[in-house]
């Protein structure tokens, strides 16, 4: 779904539509499992400039910060977009969402369009074994004594 292209470029925006309704965009935080690849938690939320009410049903398309695009997804009731791209993420896209993400709403002849940054942590699923408590009291419980004498 990746592909090497730039965000598309609004045909107007804010003064220049009068009549389109203007919005709020706002992205959340999201994760890239680097152990298996998987970028997670990516979304916008978009609500009405004026009245502060969730926008349904707009498409907002999730970017690099580089412009490769990550996926799509429409706003749902409450005006959230959200995507989780486990496809193959290669070296430079990783490289590319250490300096975020961008979730861009397209000018859709209703709507000016807006783009909002979100910043990408990265983590991993790995637990070091220092972390986890281990006793010889526990493992000698589970030793059973048995009689060679026979």
């Amino acid at each position: 779904m990746a592909s090497a292209a730039t965000p598309p470029v609004a045909p107007c925006g804010g003064a220049e539509c009068p009549s389109l309704q203007p919005v709020n965009i706002a992205a959340t935080q999201g994760s890239l499992n680097v152990t298996q690849m998987q970028l997670e938690n990516l979304s916008a939320l978009v609500v009405d400039a004026v009245t502060g009410q969730p926008v349904r049903g707009a498409q907002v398309q999730f970017y690099t910060t580089a412009g490769r695009l990550l996926g799509a997804a429409y706003t749902n009731y409450s005006g959230i977009a959200a995507i989780a791209a486990s496809e193959n993420l290669g070296p430079g896209t990783v490289q590319e969402l250490l300096t975020g993400y961008n979730a861009v709403l397209v000018g859709d002849g209703i709507h000016t369009p807006a783009t909002a940054h979100g910043a990408i942590t990265v983590g991993n699923d790995w637990v070091p074994l220092g972390s986890m408590l281990f006793s010889d009291r526990t493992l000698k419980r589970d030793v059973v004594p048995v009689d060679w004498s026979r």
